[in-house]
C-alpha cells in the first residue's frame, strides 16, 4: 500500500511556482500601491531564490529609486530574455539623455580639438612671419 499522504517532487514545484507567483503578484499590487520599500523587500527576496525570475526583475525596475538601479535591473530582464522588447524599449528610454550626452560630449571635444589645432596653427604661423620678418630686417641690415 503506498502513502497518498506524501508530497511528489512535482507537487513541491508547482506549488513553490504558485507560491512564486502569488509573492509577484503581491509585490505587483505593493508597487501599484506606491508601497515600494515593500515591493523591493518581496522581489528581493524572489530573486534571491531564482536570479533568472524574468518577471521580478522586471517589477524590480520600477520599484527601486534610481535610474542608474532600473537599468541595472533591466539589463538583467535582457539577460534572462534578450527578447523581451518591453524590457529594451524601457532601457533605451532610460539610455536616450545619456547617449544625448555622449553625443553632445564627443562634438564638444571635436571642437575643442579643431580650435586647438587652430590655434597652434596661428601661432607657428605668427612665429614663422616674425623670424621672416627678422630675418629680413637683418639681411637688410647687412647688405647696408
Amino acid at each position: 500500500m503506498t502513502d497518498t499522504t506524501s508530497p511528489s517532487p512535482q507537487n513541491d514545484d508547482q506549488a513553490d511556482s504558485a507560491s512564486r507567483v502569488d509573492r509577484l503578484l503581491d509585490a505587483i499590487d505593493l508597487v501599484k500601491a506606491n508601497r515600494r520599500e515593500e515591493a523591493r523587500q518581496l522581489l528581493r527576496e524572489l530573486i534571491r531564490e531564482d536570479n533568472d525570475f524574468e518577471d521580478a526583475w522586471l517589477w524590480m525596475s520600477v520599484a527601486v529609486d534610481s535610474l542608474d538601479q532600473s537599468s541595472i535591473c533591466l539589463d538583467n530582464v535582457l539577460r534572462v530574455n534578450p527578447r523581451n522588447y518591453e524590457a529594451a524599449g524601457a532601457l533605451y528610454r532610460i539610455r536616450v539623455p545619456e547617449i544625448r550626452r555622449e553625443r553632445r560630449r564627443s562634438r564638444l571635444r571635436m571642437y575643442r580639438d579643431l580650435a586647438a589645432a587652430l590655434l597652434w596653427l596661428i601661432i607657428l604661423s605668427s612665429l614663422f612671419g616674425a623670424m621672416f620678418t627678422l630675418f629680413s630686417a637683418a639681411a637688410t641690415i647687412a647688405a647696408d
